[in-house]
């Protein structure tokens, strides 16, 4: 990915410099680190930009293809049918409650597969029975941020429960069927993440749950 003058090409940018202008760590701490960046770079014209990126990587932008983390979706199979297990988290850079999947920064040292099966009973108090699919890393915010997470389509099973929860994670686990999904969708007061939005707008035209 570098050229031969030291300098990062991607596509008809030319970035000269990536330096770290604040270095904070996330609270909870482990395992990851957030960075502020001022990037230098070309534009296709030529003109000399500044852009600042933030990234939990320990080499930004070089390593944008690394996922940061897992996004799970979980459907389970109930009394009622089969339903989609939906996070209802509050997030403090939003103020609010964010509907979506349960997630989870990758640890070092933890595969994906372990990752999804800690973070889905951590958040949820599921057990995890079947991966169906991992997908390629998957960008979160690319105009600010290299972080990227792989989605991971999973079967569960077990009863909901808080008790594994952090004591900084306020989530509420619900098990949506369609037309619960279908009300979530129209509500113009419940903030619905990006990640989890398409997902949710099938299973709504499909009219079912389906893997």
């Amino acid at each position: 990915m570098w050229n031969s003058e030291g300098t990062i090409s991607y596509y008809k940018h030319s970035i000269s410099n990536v330096e770290c202008r604040i270095e904070k760590q996330w609270i909870p701490a482990p395992p990851a680190a957030g960075k502020l960046y001022n990037v230098t770079y070309k534009d296709k014209k030529g003109k000399t930009n500044q852009w600042q990126v933030v990234s939990r990587k320990d080499e930004p932008i070089v390593n944008a293809d690394e996922p940061d983390a897992v996004v799970i979706v979980p459907v389970i199979e109930t009394q009622q049918g089969r339903r989609l297990v939906v996070t209802k988290e509050y997030r403090l850079p939003i103020g609010d409650f964010e509907y979506g999947f349960p997630a989870g920064l990758i640890e070092k040292d933890h595969s994906i597969e372990q990752m999804v099966a800690k973070e889905l009973k951590e958040e949820t108090g599921l057990d995890l029975v079947e991966i169906k699919h991992i997908s390629n890393p998957v960008y979160s915010s690319p105009g600010m941020s290299d972080e990227s997470c792989c989605m991971v389509i999973v079967k569960a099973c077990g009863k909901v429960s808080d008790e594994y929860l952090d004591d900084s994670e306020q989530i509420e686990t619900m098990l949506m069927g369609v037309e619960d999904i279908r009300e979530l969708l129209s509500s113009k007061d419940k903030k619905v993440s990006a990640k989890a939005w398409g997902i949710l707008y099938q299973f709504v035209r499909m009219g079912k749950i389906e893997l």
